[in-house]
């Protein structure tokens, strides 16, 4: 079984990430492109966010907690701590990511309709653009506490 949540665990990893760097090479080729080319990147990065970065990061934590949980238990500070920021990459994702995408994608649709990039788009996008990056912080230092599981007594490895 923990071989199987492992997989599943480099595979939420590699869904959640590698949709992440695919926006962003995204977002970058459609900087200063025209109204379509930035709608339709926007609909690409919207699209993405729902079918493969959520899930992802629903993978990853699930897969995360129930593997820290079968080998260490709940008393372990470094699991706590790891919870804690599972728990803040989620709320920060459905809070404040998702919604921003979104804003940031109708915004670029409206602009293709009104034939100019409308000025709330930047505000939006850098908005998404920040609190994207907190969430990949969060998510490094959940890795680095996980890998090195700092204060732990269990004995295998």
């Amino acid at each position: 079984m923990l071989r199987g949540l492992k997989l599943a665990h480099v595979g939420g990893l590699v869904m959640f990430l590698g949709s992440i760097l695919t926006f962003i090479v995204i977002s970058t080729l459609i900087e200063g492109a025209s109204l379509e080319n930035i709608a339709f990147g926007r609909k690409i990065i919207s699209a993405g966010t729902n079918v493969l970065t959520l899930p992802g990061m629903w993978v990853l934590a699930i897969t995360g907690v129930l593997m820290g949980y079968k080998r260490y238990g709940l008393k372990q500070r470094f699991f706590q701590l790891k919870l804690l920021l599972i728990m803040l990459v989620i709320i920060n994702g459905y809070f404040f990511v998702v919604p921003l995408v979104t804003a940031a994608t109708e915004i670029a649709v409206r602009s293709l309709a009104q034939g100019q990039l409308l000025p709330e788009y930047k505000t939006a996008y850098m908005r998404e653009s920040i609190f994207g990056t907190v969430n990949i912080l969060i998510i490094v230092a959940a890795a680095v506490i996980g890998v090195w599981k700092v204060g732990a007594t269990s004995t295998q490895d």
